[in-house]
């Protein structure tokens, strides 16, 4: 409720008390009467009075209503503003979703608004990647709309809300709802909608990573496997740790970053050998693995010819890994 509807709501409980206590002092009678005599006669109903009124409670009556009245019209115009400015925030924000919705290109889908699907999204948003956010709990939704992200209200399971966060439209997925089932059905509708679609989704049970990968994921992780990894990893080799920590984690200047780009048919890399290239000498970045279809090539070997397709994984500082992608027509993913 807006501070000033507040404070209106306690005037009006103060003059209905001041008229009580008014006529109890004046008139003297029961106080049941005298906070009925109050109500309708600041109401203006027009029913005859309880008691029989003096020159002192006539006057009283008077004053009374000249106060009350005009506080009464006052916090109902309040109270009629802010029901009628909330509904058209609602609508005029939920139009201009729509707009962006429908406008949008190649974004992400994040499905489920927890503690894992908020820490994926800040990550995208840090990113520069369009996010989409689908969450069906009301308090989370206050949360998005509070936070000014774009998000479609649904369940994220029904084929509906997926098509009106633009799955068919998207480039990625990320299911991690608070259930296996509810995101093995996810993973399975938005792959229905979108072949091309690529999909990450979290699993926690046994057997259930296997399920969402039949189901259409391209990618499964299970956070508690991956957090027990990262643990022994800190423990046994915590100087890897700290430089992926540090290459991942978004910066700019000399600071070295891993980023991946993909060969598209127009890149003057493709058919060309990494030797020949000499990205080290010419665009002081290092290739550290190629994807190539399902095929990981870690350090891969400086004869090797690139592809169209290819997915390159190279380390640089911010500043000459946008010059590599300006110059090379690698289109980073």
């Amino acid at each position: 409720m807006p501070r000033r509807l507040s404070r209106y709501v306690l005037l009006l409980a103060a003059v209905l008390a001041f008229g009580t206590l008014g006529y109890r002092l004046v008139e003297g009678a029961p106080l049941w009467d005298c906070f009925y005599m109050t109500v309708i006669t600041l109401t203006t109903v027009g029913y005859h009075e309880v008691f029989p009124l003096s020159l002192a409670g006539e006057a009283f009556t008077v004053v009374l209503l000249a106060v009350g009245i005009g506080l009464l019209l006052t916090a109902a115009t309040e109270l009629a503003r802010s029901i009628v400015e909330g509904e058209l925030r609602s609508v005029l924000g939920s139009s201009r979703r729509s707009r962006m919705l429908e406008r949008l290109q190649d974004h992400e889908v994040v499905c489920g608004w927890g503690r894992m699907g908020q820490a994926v999204v800040a990550e995208l948003v840090r990113a520069r990647r369009q996010v989409v956010t689908v969450e069906r709990h009301p308090d989370r939704i206050r949360e998005l709309e509070a936070a000014g992200l774009l998000h479609v209200a649904g369940d994220a399971t029904e084929e509906r809300t997926l098509r009106a966060a633009g799955v068919h439209r998207a480039r990625g997925l990320v299911a991690c709802l608070d259930d296996d089932a509810h995101n093995v059905y996810t993973v399975l509708t938005a792959r229905s909608l979108n072949p091309n679609l690529f999909i990450v989704a979290r699993a926690t049970e046994e057997g259930a990573e296997g399920r969402m990968l039949r189901a259409g994921a391209d990618r499964v992780m299970n956070p508690y496997r991956l957090g027990g990894l990262r643990l022994a990893h800190m423990l046994a080799k915590p100087g890897v740790v700290d430089f992926l920590d540090f290459s991942l984690q978004p910066s700019s200047g000399e600071h070295l970053l891993l980023e991946q780009l993909s060969v598209t048919e127009n890149s003057p890399l493709a058919g060309k050998s990494l030797a020949e290239l000499d990205l080290r000498k010419r665009h002081r970045v290092a290739v550290v693995s190629l994807h190539r279809g399902s095929t990981l090539i870690p350090n891969p070997d400086p004869a090797l010819r690139l592809q169209v397709g290819d997915l390159l994984v190279v380390l640089g500082n911010r500043h000459d890994l946008d010059r590599f992608e300006t110059g090379t027509g690698g289109t980073p993913t």
